[in-house]
């Protein structure tokens, strides 16, 4: 079984969290640091971010003081928040966490470039940001490290993100101190100029992938002497139907059933060898199914159809259950797995409500043949839903989640409402022995700060 540990505890409705990332120290893998947006006002879509560690592999967590926000003399150039959390650690012990920072209260759905912070002390305290790109067009960043022993790019931190449609990118190697692009342009310099939403994952000889959509298309580029040079755009895979079909009452797509915007976005995972996978949330069944690409040579060639095939049978996913907001992480052991809510009603003629769910795969992403509930309660996303851009026809509960990895072990962190009060949730699953052997401990002490739910 999962145990689901309530990571946040937010004073009330007002403090609503949503829009998760999770990454697991590679040194020490027992800490986790996670962040996520943290509402002040959910009606209007007011927010910034907060972030959380945990020492004990996700058995408890301690919220970081809020992150420092820059200042200008122009009220409209003043932060008042940041958002799109992305994190990544180097090979000293440093994490990293891209941020967007937007301004207000005059313009407060633009943004303002990309910033960095860093900490040196496994998430209980961040530095001042780095603003490290400085565009109104930036937006969807992603983060990732290279923590492959026998690369010679390891500890390499590299950010990918679009600046409009141009596929901007960042990398540091010397531990946060400076960014530079690819080559010596500096942080920002495009690689492509059809980006939407790009993924990054660095394969253990050191390669860079980067993914993104192009409306019914993803794309990659592949980097082989640590950012460097990229190889020209590449396509992936090719005929896809994304959620844009959908009707979007608030200029954001809405499932059947939901009023939560939802958006096809790739996510990517490196496995072991040369071991590639992305997958994406697909509506050509007529219902939405997660699809996904594996390629077994670093990305020179992909399995399956050009479009991408189901990720699992639609008998395991259901009938007018849909599957969206997939995120693929890699164990150290080879294991891929693959997150993802499943929207729909748990029982016959009751609410629609969502689960998380896990599929993982034992061959490095060519197949997943294992499926698993991860919640132990489904959540109901009409909850405490803040407003998307403060549209009360559109409700927001991110448009990704987390999934961080570490030895044996994979943690999905996601945004859950049981409580009454939208708040983040982490789970655990421990392989011990055979994968499917499973165990979990927890309980509730007098005073503690965390609560398991079983």
């Amino acid at each position: 079984m999962w145990c689901n540990t309530q990571v946040t505890f937010s004073p009330g409705p007002a403090s609503a969290r949503s829009e998760s990332e999770l990454e697991v120290n590679p040194l020490h893998p027992n800490n986790l640091v996670g962040a996520s947006k943290r509402f002040t006002d959910p009606r209007t879509y007011a927010f910034t971010m907060a972030c959380y560690s945990s020492f004990d592999a996700g058995e408890t967590w301690t919220e970081a003081a809020p992150l420092v926000l820059l200042g200008d003399p122009d009220p409209n150039l003043a932060w008042s928040g940041v958002s799109d959390p992305a994190l990544a650690w180097d090979d000293v012990g440093n994490c990293y966490l891209a941020a967007l920072p937007f301004p207000g209260p005059n313009s407060r759905f633009q943004t303002l470039g990309i910033a960095v912070y860093r900490s040196g002390d496994g998430g209980r305290t961040w530095s001042a940001p780095n603003f490290i790109h400085r565009s109104t067009g930036d937006d969807k960043q992603w983060a990732t490290s290279d923590r492959a022993p026998a690369s010679r790019f390891r500890g390499h931190v590299y950010l990918a993100w679009d600046d409009g449609s141009q596929l901007a990118f960042a990398r540091t190697t010397d531990r946060g101190v400076s960014w530079r692009g690819v080559g010596n342009q500096p942080a920002g310099s495009p690689l492509a100029f059809d980006s939407f939403a790009p993924s990054i994952s660095v394969l253990p000889d050191g390669t860079v992938a980067i993914f993104w959509i192009a409306r019914n298309t993803i794309k990659g580029v592949f980097s082989t002497d640590g950012g460097d040079s990229f190889s020209a755009p590449a396509v992936v895979a090719d005929g896809l139907t994304t959620l844009s079909v959908l009707p979007s009452p608030g200029g954001f797509p809405e499932l059947p059933g939901g009023t939560f915007r939802v958006l096809t976005l790739p996510t990517s995972a490196a496995g072991t060898g040369r071991r590639l996978v992305v997958a994406w949330s697909d509506y050509r069944e007529g219902a939405a199914r997660i699809y996904y690409r594996s390629s077994a040579d670093g990305g020179a060639t992909w399995a399956g159809p050009v479009s991408g095939q189901p990720l699992l049978p639609s008998s395991l996913t259901g009938g007018d259950h849909h599957d969206f907001h997939p995120q693929l992480a890699s164990t150290p052991e080879g294991a891929v797995g693959c997150a993802f809510y499943d929207f729909g009603a748990k029982w016959v003629g009751g609410p629609k409500l969502i689960d998380v769910m896990l599929a993982t795969s034992h061959d490095g992403g060519a197949t997943f043949s294992e499926l698993e509930r991860v919640t132990n309660r489904a959540w109901d996303p009409t909850v405490d839903a803040p407003l998307s851009h403060g549209d009360p026809r559109t409700t927001f509960i991110g448009d990704y989640f987390g999934l961080g990895s570490g030895p044996g072990a994979l943690y999905p962190f996601w945004t859950d409402t049981r409580t009454g009060v939208q708040e983040i949730f982490c789970g655990k699953r421990m392989r011990t022995g055979p994968w499917n052997g499973t165990q979990f401990r927890g309980t509730v002490a007098a005073g503690s700060t965390h609560r398991w739910f079983t």
